[in-house]
């Protein structure tokens, strides 16, 4: 068919061209030993899917198949160029013949020593190995054959031809049906298989010139370990009508890329792998025996599954034809020629009640060819093409099916004249067909910034009229795409809008959607949103319609009640915990939560409303603050904040607060309570409280939230929770490290309800964030816990450094201990605070871990006041893995010494967890279950502990993450000697899914390679496009070593952009290992381009050591240090990725 690409099985044809030239351009990256991919000038691609192997992979790249045998240095001998590795004895004792296919080996040997093998093509002769009896073995694209050819009678009365024996390796050889063996593997999987043996003799002369046809005859076969047996017709070898030579034949293949022939004048018999030279149709009577043929040939369709099919043809080139004159031959659909299905004439020819194997014509066409001069004139031998409507509905339908495989058969319309006999190449036969996959869903479609997606019962509110959207295109074929977003009041477009064109596989964003296009005035009218994406010529699927609304109208002020702190009126004492309840206010019905506060400019603390617009916090008035205003707004779920409520004022009955202080008391009403940070993500960081109510907790508010990129990242920032200022009420100590490398201490003092930020560190410093663990505990006993740091040091050494707290203002640290050189890595440590001894003074507990071992032991730094003693290892396990646990301390026990003891939550693997009690005996630590469960997973439990109900006894709470920002309060209750199973009492939304890189938006990055420590840049000065990215030394300040990351949309997927403005790029959309990567004019908004993105995998680190490794979006390749280089201006190029350290790099932030 025109346009069409031709191909050979002996000979690839030649390069079809360059791109825009207007010729196919293949596509080598898709092809394979049975397949080439071309990409047409129309947009579409064409597939020629061959039946058998036309080439094979070599260290050059594609080359065709050569079967020519050639001998290697070690003597042994194999064909040129095959896919599958056969290799034959070059002379002595190793096999016959093996074969090889992913690693798996098969290996036939002869019982005797071989001779030197005479070569001729492709076929290894080695003669005499039984008198008179040649060894004939034949290497093709997918197997050998082997031949024992018998030369004359005395040579066939030789017993050894009796039984045939074999020695096998390798796979295990397995007896099949009708006298087949399949050779496999140790799953039972068939690897190489071998058709029926047969043996023949010679035919006696013809009376032309036309080449003889054969009979086969059958052998028996044997299979036992290790060995295979032949057992030749005893009778076909003593007959005085044998006509010698006499053949002999077993052979193996692969168990792909299948056609065989079947004949009339041996039905029963298989042809798979004798009779292979060539494929045969229609009546032969030139010479004897005479019969019918026919031909069948199985394609794989896998490439082309759920493609739409264009065009679709079936070729094979004519090699001779009965008659000088075009005859016709007919092309069927058939069933299939599976592995374990019997193919004879007999099994595959219809009768008059089966007619269920030639399934339907698909199509007859008429060609004449005969080189060999009978014709008068030499005629060649002529391509084949079959193609008509119905054969493109059938490969159309198996795409959509994905069945994997499609067989045709061709026979000869007429089957009782000789006219229409023909033999074919098998080896050219292929389906060739022209299709177009459509574009994939597009992923990571969503609003900027990101929204969930809504349904029909419970849209999701915007607060603009205007969005944005964004997502990630994907196209099977590569092809330039274009999305398409579309809005929609229930099935009626609103609004349609098409990105410019840009390659598939990277991120985009299209344009607001216009004012007019959404009302602003109609709260409840109900949206949809959908996206598809589009090549030149259909349509991919849509994405799931997601519903939303319109909404800025802001909610009315809400109301302010309660009973135990009535407006201005003292019911509640200082210290005694009351609650107050928000509700909705006017006719608004998608309240939210409620921000509230003390100030009316500071309303930072957050409580989700309940279905009816309400929710009721907890509230304590402490000492210094008797009385004290509160504000509340109302936030819709659209985010529109109301105005602020009337003020109420809170007061409470004043009094000295009785009792002492407990730990983990965040209001101070002497019962500890559950206070932690929590990531919220896009840099947004909140602190969580829950106050204890005695018998269970209350609804779980925001006391601290940075908003959105509000300066403490939880990358950034590591805490301790302890009443620093020693009023009685727990505070937290934040340590954050910034772009300028130093660590600042702040403290987020409690004032009972929320917890408020001093505006300056309490101390600057040098600690890595990535190397560091901290703990608290009030180590001098003086009623203000202190801040412990752990830092980690290079050459597994560790120093302890103590912050000391007075009133909540934090001394210079002091080193405590130093672990020398080899002593610890930090890595490896847990530790808690905890007052071990009862003598007053907290000390340290250390879980150290052994790298590479599974092996965890105790140490205690023992707190004298002032310092700590070295520390004494108390317990060691072999079977405890440290990493797997989270450690807390309190008074499981509730003695009077107040001696804490050690809880662990240990993860036993999946959901079974086991709760641990670690317990100081004098010298010695026993080690206790207090609770386990085969139905909870540790590693997404927040663990916190204390005496929560006031009975005196520590229990623990745990704040379980049961999926998509849902959590549940669990409270285990101490009973002195364990816990109590776990009770609920609370669940609800408490932290998005945290951004597993988080990149500060408008902030300038170093991309260091972590193999060197270097910087990454362009050279100084360079403006132009093509600028190279290299390993640089790294220069202070330096613009052209600062890039900016900008995020695409809400996608995972980046731009890179230089100094100048531009972007990294990997030039030409190149795919090929070790392209330089070089700065280039960045696309347009709107039309992103995939081979400018980056997505940064997060591999370690914390701080100013987060280590990402960048994956370039179009090769999905790692941007790396060529060779691994560590010289300045190394470049820096695309590379397969490994894992390698110089495919890493240190992202760190700039001041």
């Amino acid at each position: 068919m025109a346009g069409a690409p031709q191909a050979s099985a002996e000979q690839e044809s030649s390069p079809p061209g360059v791109s825009g030239q207007g010729v196919p351009i293949e596509l080598p990256e898709l092809g394979s030993e049975t397949t080439r991919v071309f990409a047409n000038p129309s947009g579409t691609r064409t597939l020629e899917q061959f039946v058998r192997p036309f080439r094979a992979r070599t260290p050059e790249g594609w080359a065709p198949v050569d079967t020519t045998l050639v001998r290697d240095a070690d003597g042994s001998v194999r064909p040129k160029v095959t896919p599958m590795k056969v290799r034959l004895s070059g002379g002595g004792n190793s096999p016959l013949a093996a074969l090889e296919r992913d690693g798996k080996t098969l290996a036939l040997s002869w019982p005797r020593a071989l001779p030197s093998p005479e070569l001729d093509g492709a076929t290894a002769t080695y003669r005499e190995v039984l008198p008179g009896v040649d060894l004939r073995v034949t290497a093709d694209v997918e197997g050998f054959s082997q031949v024992l050819v018998v030369h004359n009678a005395e040579a066939a009365a030789n017993p050894a031809l009796r039984e045939i024996k074999f020695a096998t390796s390798g796979l295990r050889i397995k007896a099949g049906e009708n006298g087949k063996t399949l050779a496999v593997d140790e799953s039972g999987n068939a690897v190489f298989e071998s058709g029926t043996p047969t043996m023949w003799d010679t035919p006696a002369a013809a009376r032309s010139a036309v080449e003889q046809e054969v009979e086969h005859h059958p052998m028996g076969l044997r299979v036992d370990d290790g060995e295979l047996t032949i057992v030749p017709d005893a009778e076909m070898l003593t007959s005085p009508d044998t006509n010698f030579p006499l053949y002999i034949d077993p052979s193996y293949s692969g168990t792909q890329n299948r056609w065989v022939s079947v004949d009339s004048y041996s039905p029963n018999t298989e042809y798979w792998s004798t009779d292979r030279d060539t494929a045969r149709v229609g009546l032969q009577t030139f010479s004897s025996p005479n019969g019918l043929h026919r031909s069948f040939f199985q394609v794989n369709t896998a490439p082309i599954a759920g493609a739409q099919v264009l065009n679709s043809w079936f070729a094979i080139t004519l090699d001779h034809s009965g008659d000088c004159a075009s005859q016709p031959v007919d092309l069927y659909q058939t069933k299939g020629i599976e592995a374990g299905t019997k193919i004879t004439w007999n099994t595959t020819t219809e009768t008059s009640t089966d007619k269920k194997w030639w399934l339907a014509k698909l199509d007859s066409r008429s060609a004449h060819a005969n080189e060999a001069g009978g014709c008068g004139t030499a005629q060649p031998d002529v391509p084949m093409e079959f193609g008509s409507a119905a054969l493109t509905t059938l490969v159309q339908n198996t795409a959509n099916a994905k069945t994997g495989t499609l067989t045709f058969g061709l026979r000869a319309p007429n089957e009782t004249t000789r006219l229409q006999w023909k033999k074919f190449y098998q080896n050219t036969a292929r389906l060739v067909v022209e299709y177009n996959n459509k574009p994939r869903v597009p992923t990571n479609f969503t609003t900027v910034p990101p929204t969930s997606c809504g349904t029909a019962a419970a849209p999701i509110a915007l607060n603009t009229a205007s969005p944005t959207f964004s997502a990630i295109a994907s196209d099977p074929d590569g092809d330039n795409v274009k999305g398409r977003l579309e809005i929609l009041d229930g099935d009626t477009l609103v609004h349609s809008q098409d990105t410019p064109l840009f390659r598939s596989g990277g991120a985009f964003s299209w344009s607001s959607v216009p004012a007019g296009v959404l009302p602003d005035n109609q709260p409840t009218k109900v949206y949809n949103y959908r996206a598809r994406i589009l090549d030149s010529l259909v349509a991919g699927p849509d994405s799931p319609r997601c519903y939303f609304t319109v909404d800025r109208t802001r909610p009315v002020p809400p109301t302010i009640s309660s009973t135990d702190f009535p407006d201005n009126t003292p019911v509640r004492s200082v210290g005694e915990l009351g609650t107050v309840t928000f509700s909705r206010g006017g006719t608004d019905t998608d309240i939210a939560g409620f921000r509230y506060g003390f100030q009316q400019d500071k309303t930072t603390m957050w409580v989700a409303a309940d279905a009816q617009g309400s929710a009721t916090v907890p509230i304590t008035v402490w000492d210094d603050m008797s009385s004290r205003p509160l504000y509340v707004r109302a936030v819709d779920r659209a985010g529109n904040i109301s105005p602020l409520s009337p003020s109420w004022t809170l007061t409470a009955q004043v009094r000295t607060v009785p009792g002492t202080a407990v730990r983990a008391d965040t209001n101070g009403d002497r019962r500890a309570d559950f206070a932690m940070l929590f990531d919220q993500s896009n840099g947004r960081t909140a602190a969580w409280n829950f106050l204890s109510t005695g018998d269970g907790f209350s609804s779980g508010y925001v006391g601290w939230d940075t908003d959105v990129s509000g300066g403490f990242p939880m990358y950034r920032i590591k805490s301790a929770n302890g009443d620093f200022d020693g009023d009685g009420r727990s505070d937290i100590a934040v340590l954050r490290e910034d772009p300028d490398r130093k660590v600042r201490l702040y403290l987020l003092r409690s004032d009972s309800n929320r917890f408020d930020a001093e505006s300056e560190p309490a101390w600057t410093g040098d600690y890595r964030l990535s190397h560091l663990r901290i703990t608290a505990g009030d180590f001098d006993a003086d009623g203000d816990d202190d801040l412990a740091v752990f830092q980690g040091l290079s050459g597994a050494q560790t120093k302890l450094w103590v912050h000391r707290s007075s009133g909540g203002v934090f001394a210079a640290p002091v080193q405590q201990w130093d672990s020398g050189a080899n002593g610890l890595d930090v890595n490896h440590l847990s530790p808690v605070a905890g007052d071990f001894d009862g003598d007053g003074d907290d000390d340290i507990a250390g879980f150290r871990g052994a790298p590479g071992a599974l092996q965890t032991k105790l140490f205690l730094h023992v707190s004298n006041g002032s310092t700590f003693a070295a520390p004494a290892s108390q317990w060691e396990s072999t079977t405890f893995d440290r990493s797997k646990a989270t450690f807390v301390t309190t008074n499981v026990n509730g003695d009077t010494t107040g001696k804490d003891e050690i809880v662990a939550a240990y993860n036993r693997g999946g959901t079974s967890t086991q709760v641990q009690i670690f317990a100081a005996n004098g010298s010695a630590w026993s080690v206790a279950v207090g609770w386990e469960s085969t139905a909870f997973d540790s590693l997404k439990s927040s663990l916190a502990a204390g005496d929560f109900n006031g009975d005196g006894k520590g229990d623990i709470a745990s704040l379980y993450d049961t999926g998509n920002g849902q959590r549940q309060m669990y409270t285990f209750v101490s009973t002195g000697t364990a816990f109590a199973d776990k009770r609920t009492d609370w669940q609800g939304a408490v932290a998005d899914v945290a951004d597993a890189v988080y990149i500060e938006p408008g902030r300038k990055y170093r991309l260091q390679p972590s193999h060197t420590e270097k910087c990454s840049g362009i050279p100084s000065g360079n403006v132009a496009d093509g600028g190279p990215f290299q390993q640089q030394d790294c220069v202070a300040s330096a613009a052209h070593q600062q890039f900016e990351l900008d995020r695409i949309g809400s996608t995972p997927y980046f731009q890179i952009k230089t100094a100048a403005g531009k972007c990294l790029d990997i030039p030409s959309w190149k795919h090929e290992d070790n392209v330089a990567i070089g700065q280039w004019t960045c696309e347009p908004t709107g039309a992103p381009q995939a081979n400018q993105q980056f997505r940064l995998d997060y591999v370690r680190g914390s701080g100013m050591d987060v280590v990402v490794q960048p994956r370039i979006v179009h090769s999905d390749k790692c941007v790396t240090v060529a060779g691994g280089g560590t010289a300045t201006n190394t470049a820096i190029t695309q590379v397969a990725c490994s894992g390698a350290a110089y495919q890493r790099y240190i992202l760190r932030i700039e001041p």
